[in-house]
C-alpha cells in the first residue's frame, strides 16, 4: 500500500488529503493544527477576533472553482480570510482560506497586500517607512500556547506544499515541495513515523521511490493524526471567521 496511513476515502484522486483539497478550491491556503487549545484561543493566538466567530455549516460543495467552502457558508463574504475553526480528537484545526494567517503578527500587512491586489497602495506605501513588525511562524505561537502544532501552508505561486511542526514553542521540522528527498538525515523519531504514514503515491511521471508533492502534505497530516474526511469535519462543531 503506497500510502499506508491513509485508508481508502481520506485521499482524492491526486493523494491529497481530502478534507484539504475539499476545504481549499483555490489551492491558496494555511492549515494550522494543534493539540490541546481550544478553538477559540487558537484564533486569539493567531491574532483573530474569536468573539466574532459564528456557527458554521459546510455547504455540500462550492458554487464555482474560486470560493472555499467556509467561505461559501458565510455567503462570500468580502474580506481578506474565511478561517474555519473546529475540533477533532484533541486536535484543533484553523483553515484558512488565504494564508492571511501565514506569519502571526503581520494581519495588518496582510489587509495591505490585499489592497494593493484591488489597486490601492495607501496601506503598503504607509508601511514603507515603518519598523518590521515582529513575527512568528504560526506553528511556533500555537505550540507555545498548548501542544505541538503543525502549520501546512498551499501555495500556487512558491512550492505547492510546505509544512512546519514544533512543540513548546520551538521548531523542530519542515521540509517543503522543494525538498521531496527530505535532507534531514536524522529526522525524530515522531517525523520518521509521520513520513512512513505519508508514503509514496504510485504516480506515472514519478520514478519509482520517487516522492509525489502532495507527500508534504499527507506527511503534515500525519504528524497530527488528521487522517480526516469531510464526514468528519461536518461531524464535529464548526465556527468561522472573517479577517477583514
Amino acid at each position: 500500500m503506497p500510502t499506508p496511513g491513509f485508508p481508502d476515502g481520506t485521499l482524492d484522486s491526486d493523494e491529497h488529503p481530502i478534507w484539504m483539497s475539499e476545504l481549499d478550491v483555490i489551492g491558496h491556503s494555511a492549515v494550522h493544527l494543534v493539540r490541546d487549545v481550544r478553538p477559540r484561543a487558537a484564533l486569539e493566538i493567531l491574532g483573530l477576533d474569536a468573539d466574532s466567530a459564528v456557527p458554521c455549516t459546510l455547504p455540500a460543495q462550492s458554487p464555482d472553482e474560486f470560493t472555499s467552502l467556509p467561505r461559501a457558508a458565510l455567503g462570500d463574504p468580502d474580506c481578506v480570510a474565511v478561517l474555519l475553526v473546529g475540533r477533532i480528537g484533541g486536535w484543533t484545526l484553523v483553515f484558512d482560506d488565504a494564508g492571511a494567517t501565514n506569519e502571526v503578527g503581520n494581519l495588518e500587512r496582510a489587509r495591505a497586500v490585499n489592497a494593493a491586489a484591488g489597486g490601492d497602495w495607501s496601506g503598503l506605501e504607509a508601511m514603507a517607512g515603518e519598523p518590521k513588525p515582529v513575527v512568528q511562524d504560526p506553528s511556533v505561537a500555537l505550540s507555545a500556547g498548548g501542544g505541538p502544532a503543525v502549520t501546512i501552508r498551499t501555495n500556487f505561486t512558491g512550492p505547492p506544499f510546505s509544512i512546519e511542526y514544533a512543540i513548546d514553542g520551538e521548531m523542530v521540522f519542515g521540509t517543503d515541495s522543494h525538498d521531496l528527498d527530505l535532507q534531514d538525515a536524522q529526522p525524530r523519531a515522531d517525523v520518521r513515523a509521520a513520513i512512513a504514514a505519508a508514503g509514496i503515491a504510485e504516480q506515472d511521471d514519478l520514478e519509482p521511490g520517487e516522492m509525489d508533492t502532495s507527500g508534504v502534505a499527507r506527511i503534515g497530516c500525519a504528524l497530527a493524526g488528521a487522517i480526516w474526511t469531510m464526514d468528519d469535519l461536518r461531524a464535529t462543531e464548526l465556527l468561522a471567521v472573517t479577517f477583514d
